[in-house]
Order: structure tokens, then C-alpha cells, then sequence
């Protein structure tokens, strides 16, 4: 069966994290919003690690694929491969173009939600342990660019 996918413009992903802030509360939808894309990060890493020949080229593909899909683009730096831990920069990440396309949700805090948990997910596999990801800087909040550490 071929693959097939589908998208849907940035404001609407905002309207419905918008939807998630008003029938939860902004906390509950950013705890919602991780949850689902740990899961979302560890199933596509699972589909896609065939492809993998090292974790450098898992780092590689997923930064390609997540361009090519306007997540933004990702850069891994400092990557320690036998602790899993570094830093990745995200220059237009689809969270904080969403929340500047759809201007109803509260800023001030990181905005990166989902991409934060799919990248908790998709790492976690890849290390084979645990791995937190932080948002240390969010454009969201007015940062040049989204900045994650992870470990």
C-alpha cells in the first residue's frame, strides 16, 4: 500500500491547540500536545529506521524528512552519541509559525510542544533510553529560533 500523507495549514494546527487551551486548560493542552507526539516520535522512528545506517544518518534523515514536511529546519549540534545528549536549533518550526499565524494563544512561554515530545520519542529510540528534551529558547517568545537540549 503506498504511503500516502496529508497536511493542513499552520493556523489550524494553532486552532486546535487553541481548542485543547479552552476545553483543558494551556497547561493540560501542552502536557496533551507532548504526550501524543512521544508516541508520534517513537512510531516514526520505528517506521523509518530500516533506512538508518548510523544514528549520524538517523540525525540526518529526520532533519530532511521534517524540512521537506515544513516543520522546519533542524540542526543537531554537539551530538554525543554515546551519552545521547546535545543541542538541536529549529529555524521556523511549524509550532511557532502556527502560534504567529493564529495570534489567539497566550505567548510568553515555549510554544514547541509537540515537536519537543516527537523529538523526546524519536531520540529516546534512537539512544534505546530515556531522553529529555528542553526547550531553551522558543521563537515563539520572540528567540531568533527554537533551541532544544536534549540528554
Amino acid at each position: 500500500m503506498p504511503e500516502k500523507s496529508s497536511s493542513f495549514e499552520f493556523v489550524t494546527f494553532n486552532d486546535m491547540a487553541s481548542a485543547l487551551e479552552l476545553i483543558f486548560s494551556p497547561s493540560a493542552a501542552s502536557v496533551i500536545l507532548f504526550t501524543a507526539a512521544v508516541r508520534c516520535g517513537t512510531q516514526w522512528y520505528n517506521r523509518m529506521k530500516k533506512k538508518f545506517g548510523t544514528n549520524e544518518e538517523a540525525l540526518r534523515i529526520l532533519s530532511e524528512e521534517k524540512k521537506e514536511e515544513n516543520w522546519g529546519k533542524l540542526s543537531f549540534r554537539d551530538v554525543d552519541f554515546v551519552n545521547g545528549s546535545g543541542k538541536i536549533i529549529v529555524e521556523d518550526a511549524f509550532e511557532t509559525v502556527a502560534r504567529k499565524a493564529g495570534k489567539s494563544r497566550k505567548a510568553g512561554q515555549p510554544c514547541c510542544n509537540f515537536l519537543r515530545g516527537f523529538l523526546s520519542g524519536f531520540l529516546s529510540e534512537l539512544f534505546e533510553k530515556s531522553i529529555t528534551v528542553t526547550e531553551e529558547k522558543c521563537a515563539g517568545m520572540g528567540n531568533e529560533h527554537c533551541e532544544f537540549t536534549f540528554k
